[in-house]
């Protein structure tokens, strides 16, 4: 309730009940007074009635007696008037009542219409000359007759009436001017304090600054109207020194966060250029590698020639690692829905790592049922790929188990391992980019780039796939992969081409300006069955190439400042726009990426694993015969 109403309540309250109290008493006296005064007049009539037809009663005389009953009615409020013998026999003059009571002395009685009032009839003291009464008799005779008088209670009701509506108006007379009064008086004290409501109002809404008039006469009122105006003043100040805050601080996240922005495009400008000049090398070598495979077979450099390849693919998957990164953070990643037998997929990435586990001492085991899931089935296994491999990178006893169970209507997809397991306060840590946790007792462990996870964990998010960690120190670890199952299994899957790279055929251009990686890509392809033209640039491809190619094998930089893709158009512009075309690169950049991913061309990215290569040349290229075997 408002501070107003309050005080106007405290002072009309009691206006209100000393006024209903006062009223109520004046109208209870009034009313009673009322009823005497009638009781008074009524039997004062009957008396006088009684008195007035003494003689004619006696004598008989009715036509006195019938004049003095009209005069009686005649008066105000009486509405009937009457004679009563003792026999019973009536003279009356006005309404007539059929029944009465017992008549005896005087009384008085009401019903519904009238009150009654009744006086007997006796003979008064004639004197002593009177030869027919003795002196003493009239005293104790019995009365001659019964004078009635009845007096309308409607009057009554009518006085009443009129009383209650004069005590009301003088009672809303005197409260209205009670009203005013306390308006005029009461209230005046109050203003101040209304006003210093208002103004704390208007600073809770945020109008720092306001200042009101002081206008209290009160000593005290007067103080806390300063004292509110001066809170308003050190508000404003206040404000105004956050706002100054805020907008340094604000200005130092922006500066902060542009170096931030900056620091990381420096990175990333870095790592996409450190690839591109270490991936050049790295895919001549793996190349070269390649194509001596068939010289050494069966010979004593063949071990040493696969302890290679091991070596340039772990330098491959550090340098994918980046570059999935890259990819992901620039947002060329787009998932491709497709039905995922799991079990199938379980049971080949057990196979692909038996090996590794075998060398560790490790069991690898797969408890899945056959059933089929809806995902990108490339990254979905790229999710599994990554955890499996740091599972068997963290643990040095014991297991792993790849594990699919149902679970609220998804499949949860499971990797556990015995490994010591992830403190609790690194677990949070562990999906950053180039964080590693040392979880081996005897030193610290050194294995790639620490972009496994991270890499994990962008992926899970791309697919919509929820990602779990649990981790018990000394114990192991399980990570958890929620996929949706495929309603409706299909009836078949089409499976990729398995032919070997020696089945292909065809002309096939290569486009590079490094001389190892031209004579690396040469020779492979060549062992591989396909007529190989290699070219440095765009001018050598312009002025070398005399026929139309089956592929064209182009690298993105080139010199003199062309690029692969000037090379593709400058020989689908001459041959025929039909001609598939791959660009081979080492550039990671986002926009780079971005590029190809908007000109819809394949890409291959150095070091190009052979096996890759030959997957792509058996979509690309006509299927033909092997070397030196017949068709």
């Amino acid at each position: 309730m408002r501070i107003r109403t309050r005080a106007f309540l405290l002072g009309l309250l009691p206006t209100v009940l000393v006024a209903i109290v006062l009223t109520a008493f004046h109208v209870h006296n009034r009313i009673g007074d009322l009823e005497d005064t009638m009781k008074q007049q009524g039997m004062a009539m009957a008396r006088h009635l009684a008195f007035a037809s003494e003689y004619g009663v006696f004598s008989g005389n009715r036509t006195a007696l019938e004049a003095l009953l009209s005069q009686v009615h005649d008066e105000p409020w009486v509405t009937s008037a009457m004679l009563v013998w003792p026999d019973g026999t009536r003279l009356v003059r006005g309404e007539f009542n059929g029944a009465f009571p017992a008549l005896g002395e005087e009384a008085t009685w009401q019903d519904k219409k009238r009150s009654w009032f009744v006086s007997p009839v006796k003979l008064g003291d004639s004197g002593a000359d009177d030869p027919f009464i003795g002196p003493g008799d009239s005293e104790t005779a019995a009365p001659l007759a019964w004078a009635v008088i009845g007096i309308d209670l409607a009057q009554k009701q009518a006085l009443i009436r009129e009383l209650l509506l004069a005590s009301l108006a003088l009672t809303l007379i005197g409260l209205a001017l009670a009203v005013l009064l306390i308006d005029r008086l009461a209230l005046s004290g109050v203003r101040p304090l209304l006003d210093i409501v208002d103004t704390v109002k208007r600073i809770s809404s945020g109008g720092f600054g306001t200042h009101m008039a002081v206008t209290a006469a009160s000593p005290e009122l007067r103080e806390l109207q300063i004292m509110v105006n001066h809170m308003s003043e050190s508000l404003r100040a206040y404000r105004e020194d956050m706002e100054a805050r805020v907008h340094a601080v604000t200005a130092e996240l922006a500066y902060k966060k542009r170096e931030a922005e900056q620091a990381s495009l420096a990175k990333s400008r870095f790592l996409a250029a450190a690839s591109h000049d270490l991936r050049q090398p790295m895919h001549a070598i793996s190349l070269y590698v390649e194509s001596l495979k068939p010289e050494l077979k069966g010979r004593a450099g063949e071990e040493t020639l696969e302890k290679i390849e091991r070596s340039i693919l772990s330098m491959v998957e550090l340098f994918n690692a980046i570059l999935d990164v890259t990819k992901l953070d620039a947002g060329v990643i787009q998932p491709e829905l497709a039905p995922v037998r799991i079990r199938r997929v379980l049971l080949s990435l057990a196979e692909a790592f038996a090996v590794e586990a075998d060398r560790k001492g490790l069991s690898l085991r797969v408890r899945a049922p056959d059933v089929w899931l809806e995902s990108d089935p490339i990254l979905l296994e790229r999710i599994l790929r990554n955890l499996l491999s740091n599972a068997l990178l963290h643990t040095t006893r014991g297991g792993v188990l790849l594990s699919a169970r149902f679970h609220q209507g998804q499949l949860r997809l499971q990797v556990w391992d015995t490994g010591c397991g992830i403190p609790e306060e690194q677990q949070p840590r562990i999906f950053e980019e180039f964080y590693q946790v040392d979880t081996h007792a005897d030193g610290p462990s050194h294995h790639g780039l620490g972009l496994g996870l991270a890499i994990v964990r962008r992926l899970a998010r791309l697919l919509g796939h929820p990602l779990q960690l649990d981790s018990r120190l000394g114990q192991g670890t399980v990570f958890s992969l929620d996929v949706p199952l495929l309603i409706g299994a299909p009836a078949h899957v089409d499976r990729a081409s398995t032919a070997e790279p020696g089945m292909l055929a065809g002309r096939v251009v290569v486009v590079d300006d490094d001389p190892a990686v031209r004579d690396a890509l040469g020779r492979l392809l060549s062992q591989w069955g396909t007529e190989v033209q290699v070219f440095e640039g765009l001018p050598d491809v312009r002025g070398g190439l005399h026929q139309a190619p089956d592929l064209i094998l182009a690298d993105y930089q080139l010199p003199d400042g062309a690029t692969g893709l000037d090379v593709i158009e400058a020989i689908r512009a001459r041959w025929g726009r039909g001609i598939p075309a791959v660009v081979i690169t080492g550039d990671t950049r986002a926009d780079t990426v971005q590029r190809f991913a908007a000109l819809g061309l394949q890409v291959l990215y150095k070091p190009v694993h052979p096996s890759h290569l030959a997957a792509l040349l058996q979509k690309c290229l006509p299927v033909g015969p092997r070397p030196g075997h017949p068709e």
